[in-house]
């Protein structure tokens, strides 16, 4: 139950509904704060002070789209529950399009009405904590791994942050240059274990060498092992070791690797003396396991071994808010190490990079942004410092497009690009298109933009 500890803010001039209404959330363990009028209950508002507001829509002097617009300026944090006639269900519609959580039609039970607020303070309780975690983030854009700004990728930290301090090992996936070793570093760091973070990518090793790799060997084991030598679990004692590419480990070593994961043990080649690592480990791959369990060339029991827990990176190419955001921040450091001025960025070379679909992902951006750096010499950056294939991307130019000779779609298109690569969000997107973000979605959609 999470609303019996709510402080709900309710909002009726019905001096019956309001009454019942109170008597109903007393009843769930709610405090309540009722007003009749809603300038009276704005003035009562502060941030943090109500976990969930209930407003009717038909008010006077104020209505509920007014008392909405005033709790969103004042306490955005609070999730607002519309409460609507049957005859006004449309207006609830736009209210909820308008930034409400949810609308409440009367007359309603009061079953619905303990779910409803049950469901927008567990909603508000989620909003804070990502909040928390975006400023979190924030603080670390200049000195931690990783940039972002994107909900989906703050949701995988913090699922990485919520498990860095245990044992359980960790499974990112994402297409190649999306940032697994970053989040490998992430769940490092914040790990407190002491130890070093040791990575090998098991997709560059030859497959004969893969075991003594990771587990070391002892001279004279093969032809070649002319001493000694410590493997990638021996060395990453105590700390966390970064399994790159762990769908490519031979099928002989995944049963060695099973072991050390499931006992801590493990022996070097040609040595039948148990050594023990106390060891993290973080696999990622940018391959299906799923279907390679399927082809049985990945063990079962391996993968739930390794999949403690999944974290997923979601590819550039849906994330957008994060092209502008990553080319400023990766421009700006390229631009200090060469001791060159941090370059701006023309309309036209923002419009580029929102169009590009960065197949190569963060790693493809990183190459594009040090190049246009380097060409630009201290100068604004344009298309033409990008690759030939960002520069043709559909929408960006150099030159100056005759609007008239273009159709109404196209030009939207090309506005909708501009207006991304200069938002933060999507909602700030579409706050300055003055469309709602499920319209925003939809445009997206119908114009390929990720």
């Amino acid at each position: 139950m999470t609303a019996p500890s709510a402080t709900v803010l309710l909002v009726d001039d019905e001096p019956h509904v309001r009454a019942a209404t109170r008597a109903a959330l007393h009843s769930f363990g709610c405090a309540v704060e009722a007003f009749a009028r809603g300038d009276d209950a704005l003035d009562a508002v502060a941030p943090g002070r109500f976990d969930v507001a209930l407003v009717d829509l038909r008010m006077a002097p104020l209505d509920g789209m007014a008392v909405l617009d005033g709790l969103q300026e004042r306490a955005p944090e609070t999730p607002v529950v519309i409460v609507t006639a049957h005859g006004t269900v449309e207006a609830a519609v736009e209210a909820v399009r308008a930034g409400a959580f949810h609308f409440l039609q009367k007359p309603y039970e009061v079953d619905a009405l303990r779910v409803m607020v049950e469901r927008a303070v567990e909603h508000g309780r989620l909003r804070s904590q990502l909040r928390a975690l975006r400023a979190e983030l924030g603080r670390q854009r200049q000195a931690g791994p990783i940039v972002t700004q994107d909900s989906g990728l703050v949701d995988a930290l913090a699922l990485a942050a919520d498990v860095a301090e245990s044992a359980l090992p960790v499974l990112v996936t994402g297409e190649s240059g999306t940032g697994k070793e970053l989040v490998a570093q992430f769940v490092h760091e914040r790990s407190g274990r002491r130890g070093p973070l040791v990575a090998v990518n098991c997709a560059a090793l030859p497959a004969e060498l893969v075991e003594s790799e990771l587990f070391g060997h002892v001279r004279g084991a093969f032809t070649g092992a002319q001493a000694d030598r410590a493997g990638r679990f021996e060395r990453a004692d105590g700390g966390t070791l970064f399994l790159d590419e762990v769908a490519d480990v031979p099928a002989p070593v995944q049963v060695k690797l099973l072991r050390v994961l499931q006992s801590g043990e493990y022996e070097r080649v040609g040595d039948a003396t148990p050594r023990r690592a106390d060891v993290r480990v973080v696999a990622a791959t940018n391959r299906d396991l799923e279907a390679a369990l399927r082809e049985g060339t990945f063990r079962e029991d391996l993968y739930y071994r390794i999949a403690g827990v999944r974290v997923r990176l979601p590819p550039l190419r849906d994330r957008p808010g994060d092209v502008v955001l990553l080319a400023e921040h990766l421009g700006a450091r390229y631009a200090e190490a060469a001791g060159r001025p941090v370059p701006s960025w023309s309309d036209a070379a923002l419009a580029a990079l929102a169009a590009y679909r960065w197949p190569g992902n963060v790693r493809e951006l990183q190459n594009a942004v040090e190049r246009a750096v380097v060409l630009a010499k201290g100068g604004p950056v344009e298309p033409r410092h990008f690759p030939e294939e960002v520069r043709e991307a559909e929408g960006s130019t150099d030159r100056p497009t005759d609007d008239a000779a273009l159709s109404l779609e196209e030009i939207e298109r090309r506005h909708i690009v501009r207006v991304l690569a200069r938002s933060k969000d999507y909602e700030e997107a579409a706050r300055v298109l003055g469309i709602d973000k499920a319209t925003l979605w939809r445009k997206r959609k119908r114009y390929g933009l990720g």
